[in-house]
């Protein structure tokens, strides 16, 4: 829950100030109050009469709360309420070289890796659309984009450890596997990865945006892992030139240690976080580093939240304010029915 106007709260000490000196003054002795000499005496006169000790307390009870509710109201209460967003491309491209079988996340990188995945998937809305790219000494389209979420978790769970890193093939095979149509470029010309252009695709819009126009949606994002450094395969800066020519953000994790492998693997190096970080800065993502498998997953958890889903606020102020008339009328209803004097 948050508020539009949370200073308001600290008027929640009001009712708090009340209530101390509602339990003081009952404290106090009455002043004209005098000793009566025969207790059994008076025991027999109140017999048959309903105490009330604990009721006669009830009513400014049920007042104050009804205060404290009415500062809350006033301070617009709000919930988060997640709503899906438009049904959008995601590409993950992981990284199963040799070096992912370290087992300083446990029980392993490659499995870390794979269930930070599959929850990633799971966490997205139904209709969003997802491939994935397993890279290592070369890459290749493990799972073609799809809407079957189920059948990409299988995917996922089918990746094998390989060879070398090959992090720009990685990214150059995930922009071949977009739809043809998001990034053929007008003209004809080749897709990256040496994909076929689409002739009835439709050209990108040239005309500039008009001022205060935001700019247009990408058409896919790029979430990359990997826990090595580049050693085979073209430039990976090339590759992120052509993802930020066709308006796709590329977001990198980095997994694993930092300068090399001191629990096992086969890697000789940590993570190259200097590329990773311009990779995800050229592209307009973001990079990210996990140590362990815990933050891993946190990572992933938090991309889907923000790549699946927005968050609208559902104001509930009046649900609260009526909570608080509702209170206070049943106190002054009791009030009066329990402690009402006739004359």
């Amino acid at each position: 829950m948050e508020y539009v106007i949370p200073p308001l709260l600290w008027w929640l000490a009001l009712p708090l100030v009340l209530l101390g000196a509602y339990a003081w003054a009952q404290s106090r002795r009455a002043p004209d109050a005098v000793p009566y000499s025969s207790l059994p005496l008076l025991r027999a006169a109140l017999a048959g009469r309903p105490s009330t000790a604990f009721r006669r307390h009830v009513p400014p009870i049920l007042v104050l709360a009804s205060l404290a509710l009415g500062v809350v109201a006033l301070a617009r209460p709000a919930l988060r309420i997640p709503v899906p967003k438009d049904q959008a491309t995601i590409i993950l491209v992981m990284d199963v070289s040799g070096s992912m079988s370290a087992s300083d996340v446990f029980p392993s990188r490659l499995a870390a890796a794979k269930r930070a995945a599959q929850s990633f998937v799971e966490s997205l809305p139904t209709g969003f659309r997802v491939g994935v790219v397993a890279f290592s000494s070369d890459a290749s389209l493990v799972q073609p984009v799809t809407d079957d979420l189920p059948a990409v978790r299988a995917a996922i769970e089918g990746l094998q450890l390989g060879g070398g890193t090959a992090i720009g093939e990685g990214l150059e095979v995930a922009l071949a596997a977009l739809l043809p149509d998001l990034l053929a470029p007008a003209g004809g010309a080749p897709l990256p990865g040496g994909g076929a252009p689409n002739p009835a695709a439709p050209a990108p819009p040239t005309a500039p945006l008009q001022p205060g126009q935001p700019p247009p949606p990408p058409p896919a994002v790029v979430l990359l892992l990997t826990d090595g450094e580049n050693t085979e395969g073209i430039p990976p800066l090339e590759s992120t030139a052509r993802a930020r020519d066709a308006n796709v953000p590329v977001f990198t994790i980095g997994m694993g240690g930092r300068g090399g492998f001191p629990f096992g693997g086969r890697g000789r190096s940590g993570v190259d976080e200097t590329l990773l970080q311009e990779m995800a800065a050229q592209t307009g993502g973001q990079y990210y580093f996990a140590p362990n498998g815990g933050e891993l997953r946190r990572i992933y958890n938090d991309l889907g939240l923000a790549l699946g889903w927005e968050f609208e606020r559902w104001e509930i102020g009046h649900f609260v304010g009526a909570g608080a008339l509702a209170l206070s009328a049943t106190g002054l209803c009791l009030a009066f029915l329990w402690l009402h004097r006739q004359p």
